[in-house]
């Protein structure tokens, strides 16, 4: 008599296996920005989704990729012609391509899923340093513009990395604009640059060892031209334009977690940061001092400058760095397209599972809520941070400094949000004390005793958490 364990193997071979397959294929598609004119944008990107509606296939939000093209010039607004010495490294892009994203507004049908919070850079750099793996950063780190920031020694711990490429990479910043740690020492700024900062000049030593640089725009690479010798009134003296990338997915917690919808409608409308940085350089060509640094629009200036030697001329100049959302090609750089636009996946299915999934959509969306709040030195605040969610999960504190802020001089640089010769990527970090922190939901306290948060506590804690904050590399 037959076992059961036969019967089944019995009841296996004999039964057909399941080959429905749930969707036939993965395609994509993108939808252009209703904004721009030509390469020309003010300030916000707008993106129809009805396009994908009237694909009739399942489209996949958490899955889409934002592209639009970015602009770094530096321009001589000084009084008189100069001659430089600088090369493709002298900027590059703060930590990721997020940092141009000030905030977004997400709707689904009729309904607002996410609604135009500031410092969504701020929130972005946060979750990608508490929640990316290693193996993520490895493989979106080169495409999304994200390098970690740190400060290293060369190899025999005594001394600074000198050089990159055969570009000399000598200190130029000095102390007065608030920046301490050289970019030669900042393995960050280095990967971000070798991976934008590609040019054709012929002044460049690479360009012979690698022609294909020629067609950089075509590859997704950065476009770079410098100028080295005399630089007119008002002409640029570096320009890099490149397209940036953005996974909705990071600037989006509700997006992240969408399934995918058949007949998608909506808008996504993205207002970004761009910046204007004025500095002056001295008689020898050293950055000496800022006397303006404004944010055209947003809060941040996504741009940051590299300290590659004193290249700025002979004679005491003004300089004007500015980083923005442009397609217009200048100074013989350019990009493969100069709108911006949405990729989005969608799933063909098979007709037998198109017929029995569900087309019914019920969204429980997760908001997120900005309060902005000033604290004066040595004074105290006490405020209610009324968000109107119901049962918020977590809550983060960012520390900045205002603006307002000054340091013996006005030539002192401030914030760290416009700043473009700091390493903070938007600002954010542990750096300030938090005396007497108490927290009151629904009156009652959230501590058995007001916190005393500063930079040793916050110490204590990354290393109570272990190697990588905790977070398995994996």
């Amino acid at each position: 008599m037959s076992s059961d364990s036969d019967k089944v193997v019995f009841d296996e071979a004999a039964t057909q296996p399941d080959k429905t397959v749930l969707f036939q294929s993965k395609k994509w598609t993108y939808i252009n920005d209703n904004s721009s004119n030509g390469g020309v944008f003010t300030g916000q990107l707008q993106f129809n989704l009805n396009t994908l509606a009237n694909l009739n296939q399942w489209s996949d939000l958490s899955q889409a990729l934002i592209q639009f093209p970015v602009q770094l010039r530096i321009t001589n607004t000084g009084a008189a012609a100069t001659t430089t010495s600088i090369n493709q490294m002298m900027a590059t892009i703060k930590k990721g391509f997020h940092q141009f994203v000030d905030s977004a507004q997400i709707t689904i049908g009729v309904t607002m899923i996410q609604s135009a919070q500031i410092c969504l850079n701020t929130d972005t750099t946060f979750k990608i340093l508490t929640e990316w793996s290693l193996s993520e950063l490895h493989n979106w780190g080169p495409s999304l513009g994200i390098s970690l920031d740190d400060y290293q020694l060369a190899p025999d711990g005594t001394s600074t990395y000198t050089s990159l490429d055969n570009l000399p990479l000598a200190t130029s910043v000095s102390a007065v604009t608030g920046f301490t740690l050289p970019t030669a020492s900042n393995p960050g700024f280095k990967t971000r640059a070798q991976f934008i900062n590609n040019t054709s000049n012929t002044k460049d030593a690479t360009t012979t060892l690698n022609g294909i640089i020629n067609n950089a725009p075509l590859l997704g690479k950065g476009s770079v031209n410098y100028t080295q010798g005399a630089v007119a009134v008002g002409n640029d003296v570096f320009t890099l334009m490149t397209l940036a990338t953005v996974r909705l997915k990071d600037i989006s917690d509700c997006c992240a977690k969408l399934p995918p919808l058949k007949n998608l409608k909506g808008f996504i409308y993205l207002n970004y940061n761009s910046g204007r940085y004025v500095f002056t350089t001295g008689a020898s060509g050293a950055i000496n001092g800022v006397t303006a640094a404004t944010a055209l629009y947003g809060h941040t200036h996504p741009g940051m400058l590299g300290t590659t030697g004193t290249g700025f001329g002979t004679a005491a100049s003004t300089w004007q760095f500015t980083a923005d959302v442009c397609g217009t090609a200048t100074n013989g750089c350019t990009v493969p397209f100069v709108s911006a636009r949405c990729y989005v996946p969608y799933y063909v299915a098979s007709a037998d599972v198109d017929r029995a999934l569900t087309q019914t959509k019920s969204i429980r969306y997760l908001e997120r809520f900005v309060t902005s709040f000033y604290i004066d030195r040595l004074q105290s605040f006490s405020g209610t941070i009324s968000p109107g969610i119901v049962n918020p999960p977590k809550r983060v504190t960012h520390s900045d400094a205002d603006r307002r802020c000054r340091q013996r001089s006005n030539s002192w640089l401030s914030a760290p949000e416009v700043s473009v010769t700091t390493h903070e990527p938007s600002g954010t970090g542990p750096f300030a004390a938090l005396t007497g922190l108490q927290i009151i939901v629904g009156g009652v306290p959230m501590f058995q005793s007001p916190l005393q948060m500063d930079w040793e506590s916050f110490q204590t804690e990354v290393v109570q958490m272990g190697l990588d904050g905790g977070l398995n590399p994996e």
